[in-house]
């Protein structure tokens, strides 16, 4: 067997863990700033859909507030002419136009009070989750329940979380990004040189990087596979110790002797 090719791709993946490691200095930061975000973004629509019945309240009461003191300018306008009516016909037309201009009025009035109910049914839904905040009783309370102000402050502190760990994140890739980009080409260089004198190994290699095993290539652990601790058959140990490799039947890894790890690293 040429253990030349087993080398080359050994090497391929102790570059990939090198670049891995230092992906890892990020401690799960893009994630943890994507989750933050939804929650913003949850928050920020609740805002925005009280904030909009807020306005579509405040406009209804404003027109509503218009047309009664419309119908009141009316009612006033129209007792003046029955003053002045010059016999009952006229009397009673204006009459029944007062009492049309009143029951625009009463109808004003009622929806005024929806509105008002509205609102102290809003309010005391937020007292009672203030309640139960202050008692951490957060299982129980409604999306409805959370106060205006405690929402407001939830936006304002994942704000500041997503900004500090984004500026964590940029101070890391900042650091990191000189190795990473020297670890890529190396990894680049690598791959051809693979391609080229071990191409069987490396469509294997890559297959499973596709199928979303990071260490495609083990090491031989207290005779297991290191990726799956599958125990490796003692017919394959010196095949193994002698810088050959083994197809884990179990996990599908490509396990070799930790020795060809620790020349890989001689080589950096």
């Amino acid at each position: 067997m040429d253990h030349t090719k087993i080398n080359l791709i050994v090497r391929l993946q102790y570059l990939d863990n090198q670049i891995e490691s230092l992906l890892s200095l990020q401690k799960g930061l893009p994630e943890e700033i994507d989750a933050l975000e939804e929650d913003i973004a949850f928050i920020k629509k609740q805002i925005e859909a009280r904030e909009k019945i807020a306005e579509d309240h405040e406009s209804t009461r404003r027109k509503l507030n218009e047309a009664m003191e419309s119908c009141r300018s009316k009612i006033k306008s129209f007792k003046e002419k029955q003053t002045l009516a010059r016999n009952n016909k006229e009397y009673d037309a204006l009459s029944k136009q007062i009492e049309y201009e009143e029951k625009e009025i009463a109808q004003a009035e009622i929806l005024l009070q929806d509105i008002a109910q509205n609102e102290q049914k809003t309010a005391e839904m937020q007292e009672k989750g203030r309640q139960l905040i202050a008692e951490n009783r957060y299982d129980e309370i409604s999306e409805e329940m959370m106060p205006d102000d405690v929402l407001a402050e939830q936006l304002k502190d994942l704000s500041e979380q997503v900004e500090q760990k984004k500026e964590e994140l940029e101070s890391i890739i900042v650091e990191t990004s000189s190795e990473v980009s020297a670890l890529r080409q190396q990894i680049d260089e690598q791959k051809q040189i693979v391609e080229k004198d071990a191409k069987r190994l490396l469509s294997k290699y890559e297959h499973l990087k596709k199928g979303g095993v990071q260490n495609a290539l083990v090491k031989l652990h207290r005779h297991a596979c290191s990726g799956c601790n599958t125990r490796v058959p003692t017919n394959r140990h010196t095949l193994i110790v002698q810088g050959g490799f083994y197809l884990c039947e179990s996990c599908g890894r490509v396990v070799v002797h930790e020795r060809l790890f620790e020349e890989a690293a001689e080589q950096s």
